[in-house]
């Protein structure tokens, strides 16, 4: 009967349109609200046995919004549960586009997404080894992928080998570039990630293992330096970019040629 009600109430008989809703609720900081709909809405297409390949991709990011809001609600047990069958429900998306439609499988979400995803939930429920391990599989997907590193020490603290990760990763990342009023560590292919947080977080880190200190405090140096020199505008706002824009210039100005 609730489900019906809420199939009713919320169009629920849109998928598509679900998402949206659901979406705009977390927006909006409607969590409680969002947390149902999510909830309500993965249940009824997971009792579909016979979906179509629209309702598993439906389904699919359904599931990765129920764990995200049960992350921000605080909720990071039941989110475990709930990202196993985002596992399982992922693969099994795979290998039904393998069959039909193998060139839709590059425009989903990575699957390194979903291990970053699980990471955060069994950190925040305090399983650091299957954390650890989740955040671990996420690089092996995705090598350099500042995001999940970033995440994994904020939520793990100074472990040695996940702070290993970030300080490798920020490495790779390439210099701090600015995006609007917001300064980035951009990796590529990989999301960015904002690198006054990196810095916000080293700075407090206690207990880092002797052999990585002077690696955090050159970070910290290089990140505060480069931030500092975008803002006197001593370097450019996107090294990346003007660096390719540059290696689209002829080397030689043709018409100086009489």
């Amino acid at each position: 009967m609730r489900t019906q009600y809420l199939s009713i109430m919320f169009g629920m008989s849109n998928p598509a349109q679900t998402l949206m809703q659901i979406e705009r609720y977390i927006d909006d900081g409607r969590m409680e609200m969002s947390e149902v709909m999510a909830s309500e809405f993965t249940s009824m297409l997971l009792a579909d046995k016979k979906r179509a390949v629209d309702s598993q991709v439906m389904l699919v990011k359904g599931l990765r919004l129920y764990c995200d809001v049960l992350l921000m609600r605080n909720k990071a047990k039941e989110g475990i549960a709930i990202v196993k069958i985002l596992h399982k429900e992922r693969k099994k998306l795979i290998r039904i586009l393998k069959n039909n439609a193998p060139e839709m499988i590059s425009k989903l979400t990575p699957p390194a997404e979903d291990y970053r995803r699980g990471g955060n939930l069994l950190a925040s429920a305090g399983k650091k080894g299957p954390a650890m391990k989740s955040y671990s599989t996420c690089q092996k997907l995705s090598p350099n992928h500042v995001v999940a590193a970033y995440e994994s020490v904020a939520a793990l603290g100074p472990e040695k080998k996940m702070l290993g990760v970030l300080l490798k990763c920020c490495a790779a990342a390439g210099p701090v570039i600015r995006s609007g009023e917001i300064y980035l560590l951009q990796p590529e292919n990989n999301p960015s990630q904002d690198a006054k947080q990196i810095l916000a977080t080293l700075k407090s880190l206690n207990g880092v293992h002797n052999n990585q200190k002077d690696e955090v405090h050159s970070l910290i140096q290089r990140l505060e330096q480069e931030i500092v020199a975008i803002e006197k505008g001593e370097a450019v706002a996107n090294a990346k970019l003007q660096s390719a824009l540059d290696s689209l210039k002829p080397k030689h100005d043709y018409y100086d040629y009489g």
